[in-house]
């Protein structure tokens, strides 16, 4: 009988060794407001000591700051979808998927990152995540032509929303500098992959170049729609921004090898 108590101790402070308090964190309020419609939890079993003191700020940045921008931005009630969100968070030496694949991976109401591109990201707000949340907030938005439309500016509009004005700064300059990349590109006859993908991309990052609010627009005027064809895609998406842009996009879509829509 002793021998089996010794057993069961042991077993217990195993137990609380391999989940220490910081190893998983749940955020389901905020202060200041009500219960949150979307529960959010981390797990940070799989990072380094060092790094678990960043993994109540960034959760708390996801559930407080993140999600009621992407809230905003695009309309989708969340819950409706996912009542709760998960985060795990890898080191490089214990990231499941081959070393040097994508830093992150969106799964249904959860999300795998690596801890370089979510707990070691600096900025004055500490470290959050506009990436991999935007893909599972995609859930809401029926068939999509390419995993990334729309995320130049959702992505830039949340960094807006949430209050980090300088990384804001820094990746408002770097879309210009894309925008002017494709372009050029197009006129010089070098683009490479999907010409209307990027003909998308570049319009809707230019709309938003033009006016900011151009993007919670995107989301409200989009059709809903589960199509498998990849041209029924494309053409839904090209009717919005024709919708949103007051007839400019079809010239331009269709010029940059876009199918008539």
């Amino acid at each position: 009988m002793h021998a089996l108590i010794q057993i069961c101790v042991l077993m217990v402070l195993a137990g609380r060794m391999a989940a220490t308090p910081t190893d998983e964190i749940n955020v389901s309020s905020c202060p200041g407001q009500a219960k949150l419609p979307v529960t959010f939890s981390i797990d940070c079993s799989h990072v380094k000591e060092t790094e678990k003191q960043f993994c109540k700020p960034f959760i708390e940045n996801q559930a407080c700051k993140v999600f009621g921008a992407y809230r905003k931005i695009t309309g989708i009630n969340l819950e409706n979808e996912c009542p709760s969100v998960k985060y795990t968070i890898y080191d490089k030496d214990t990231w499941p998927y081959k070393q040097g694949e994508a830093g992150g991976y969106a799964k249904h109401c959860a999300a795998e990152l690596m801890a370089d591109y979510s707990l070691l990201i600096k900025s004055r707000l500490g470290p959050y995540d506009v990436h991999e949340i935007l893909h599972v907030y995609q859930s809401g938005m029926g068939a999509l032509p390419q995993p990334h439309v729309l995320f130049g500016p959702s992505m830039l509009e949340a960094i807006r929303e949430i209050g980090d004005s300088e990384t804001y700064t820094k990746r408002l300059e770097s879309m210009k500098q894309e925008v002017a990349r494709l372009e050029d590109q197009f006129q010089q006859g070098t683009v490479k992959g999907n010409k209307c993908i990027l003909a998308e991309t570049e319009f809707e990052e230019r709309l938003y170049l033009e006016n900011a609010r151009y993007v919670y627009v995107f989301y409200r005027k989009l059709e809903p729609d589960k199509t498998k064809d990849q041209a029924a895609r494309e053409a839904r998406f090209n009717r919005m921004y024709n919708i949103v842009s007051e007839g400019k996009a079809r010239k331009f879509l269709v010029d940059h090898g876009c199918a008539p829509f």
